[in-house]
């Protein structure tokens, strides 16, 4: 080899070298690349423990991360490859060796398959749009991926008036609006739990039990934005019907024009709902009765004579009576 064509080849090698160092070889338009992207959520930046990666046009974002900052529960499948998200209404399942999604039982194909990258299972940025109902914007001269969230704007509840009997339950439920909001977390609570007690029974229903005679009030409360809605709970004895009634005189002897008498009525149970009594006389002109409490009626004595005074349950019409004489007055010599 002459002189020449050694230092030809020298120079050459010294060249490519050079070149390669400045200007690597591209890899396969399927290999992925890193970027300095960053990722914001309605304007809070994130702090990723694996970057975005771009492949082509597609930024892939961590799924973990993601989901786990919006406070969904993440739970990781290695026998199927699935990693699942689920947060109030959103339930996600991605299979991430064959990139097929299932969002809240729809099944979703992705364009570019998931990968795993450090541990971390990435999948392309507009999934979490598709999933999430949010809005994703691409800021090409600041480098920020921003995914916009639709934010609470209210709640109502199904049922305002509730009216219920000792030991019952009721299910009641309610709305967060709109519907597309990521955050429909709930909390309920009761002014007074000792009459009207609440617990959560899904996402969007609670349980009312009825612990005490009284009225309460339940609240529901969105988890963000603190919006509220309420229903009125009234916790009633239960209804326990009348089987009789007695009166403690079933006779009654008493002076025309002299002092009333008072009759007292029993009713059986004593702890029927309905204690309501009618009380009548056949001969009010003789002898005439006035209710006085729930339970009694005062007799006055008018003229001589007889009168039956009859005691009648509001509830079943049980009648119970008392025969009341009224004696005349002697007249003085």
């Amino acid at each position: 080899m002459t002189r020449f064509t050694k230092m030809s080849i020298f120079l050459i090698t010294v060249l490519l070298t050079g070149y390669l160092a400045f200007f690597p070889l591209a890899g396969t338009g399927s290999a992925a690349t890193s970027s300095g992207i960053k990722v914001k959520i309605n304007d809070v930046f994130l702090s990723l423990p694996q970057p975005p990666i771009r492949v082509g046009m597609t930024t892939l974002l961590p799924f973990r991360a993601i989901y786990e900052f919006l406070g969904a529960t993440i739970s990781w499948d290695k026998n199927t490859s699935t990693v699942s998200a689920s947060r109030g209404g959103i339930k996600v399942d991605l299979d991430v060796k064959n990139g097929i999604a299932i969002i809240n039982d729809e099944k979703v194909l992705l364009n570019v398959a998931p990968r795993i990258v450090n541990g971390t299972t990435m999948v392309p940025a507009w999934f979490f749009a598709e999933s999430l109902g949010a809005q994703v914007d691409w800021d090409a001269e600041q480098q920020v991926l921003n995914i916009s969230l639709a934010a609470v704007s209210g709640i109502s509840l199904e049922t305002r008036e509730l009216t219920l009997e000792l030991g019952e339950t009721e299910m009641i439920e309610a709305t967060v609006f709109p519907d597309n909001a990521v955050n429909k977390n709930i909390k309920w609570s009761s002014t007074f739990p000792s009459v009207a007690s609440v617990y959560k029974a899904s996402d969007t229903e609670a349980v009312v039990s009825a612990v005490n005679p009284g009225t309460a009030i339940i609240i529901a409360a969105t988890e963000e934005g603190n919006y509220v809605a309420t229903c009125r709970v009234t916790v009633n004895q239960p209804y326990t019907p009348v089987t009789g009634i007695s009166l403690n005189r079933t006779t009654l002897t008493l002076l025309e024009g002299g002092r009333p008498t008072v009759l007292i009525a029993e009713i059986t149970p004593g702890t029927a709902t309905n204690q309501n009594i009618t009380w009548k006389s056949s001969n009010s002109s003789i002898a005439s009765v006035h209710k006085q409490t729930v339970n009694s009626g005062v007799v006055a004595p008018l003229k001589a004579g007889t009168a039956i005074i009859t005691a009648t349950t509001e509830d079943g019409e049980y009648v119970a009576v008392c025969a009341v004489t009224v004696l005349p007055v002697e007249d003085e010599d």
